[in-house]
């Protein structure tokens, strides 16, 4: 009696393990069936980004001229545009108008130097075309005085004089000169002459280029070299008047200084051209008086 009820049991469980392993072969059948009919693939781009690009050939415009297409269809882009990173040459200089340059080259570069402290003082508040070029230059003949005589200041000079009849010479060599298109000096032996053709924009710097010069000058000699004549000419002690000579023609100007009494005479150099006498610590009132 016991072992029938035992076998009993036994044959019961074992019906129903069948039954569960039946029911788990038919549902994994099922969910392989449903996967052959529509491959899911987690990765596929168009799930996430087809509810951002609804359209065909979405645009997104950077900018005003840059515009980049989507597709829907294919995969995702960034959108993001990155900018190339330029690298800077820090040796490389900035390109600047030629037209201002000279100018604020000669301006600040040598203006630790006395002779750059007088260019600036003189020429600080009137370096512009559209300043020295009113009333036909009229402002060039007084800044070219001033700044003769500081400069003979240096040397121990006396101030030059501006006179009415030694201008008027120097005018008719001016207007002589701009016809024939160069230099034509009257060649008077009673006077000094200082004489140049310069571009209209280079005129604030015909007395500081010519004391310049005196880099080239030898102190110690008694007779003019042709490197620093135009330098001996300004500082000349025995020298009382001047007079100066302006023509403009085109963009070129005819600048001429005659120097009265005569200048640059032979074996009377040491005692004409003197040494400069200059202390840094007095420079300050170097203007005033």
């Amino acid at each position: 009696m016991f072992f029938n009820f035992l076998l009993f049991h036994i044959i019961f469980i074992i019906s129903l393990l069948r039954v569960d392993v039946l029911l788990g072969q038919q549902q994994d059948e099922t969910q392989s069936g449903e996967t052959e009919g529509k491959p899911v693939n987690p990765r596929n781009p168009r799930n996430r980004f087809q509810g951002r690009f609804p359209t065909r050939n979405k645009k997104i415009r950077f900018g005003g001229k840059e515009v980049r297409e989507f597709d829907k269809n294919e995969a995702p882009k960034k959108i993001r545009n990155k900018k190339k990173i330029q690298i800077r040459n820090p040796f490389k200089r900035s390109p600047k108008s030629q037209k201002n340059n000279k100018l604020n080259i000669k301006d600040y570069l040598r203006r630790l130097t006395l002779s750059g402290k007088i260019w600036h003082h003189v020429w600080h508040k009137c370096k512009r075309i559209e300043c020295y070029s009113q009333n036909n230059f009229a402002p060039l003949y007084g800044k070219f005085l001033d700044e003769m005589n500081l400069y003979r200041k240096i040397h121990r000079s006396r101030p030059l004089e501006l006179d009415r009849i030694l201008s008027e010479a120097a005018m008719r060599d001016a207007k002589r000169s701009a016809v024939n298109g160069k230099i034509m000096s009257s060649a008077n032996p009673s006077f000094g002459e200082n004489s140049i053709i310069c571009s209209v924009l280079s005129a604030p710097f015909t007395v500081y280029n010519w004391y310049r010069e005196r880099l080239k000058h030898n102190y110690r000699t008694f007779c003019p070299l042709s490197q620093s004549l135009e330098f001996t000419n300004l500082v000349w002690k025995g020298t009382r008047k001047v007079g100066i000579g302006i023509v403009r023609k085109g963009k070129l100007l005819y600048i001429f200084f005659k120097f009265w009494p005569e200048s640059n005479q032979n074996f009377k150099f040491r005692e004409n051209v003197l040494k400069p006498k200059y202390h840094w610590y007095n420079s300050r009132n170097f203007f005033k008086s």
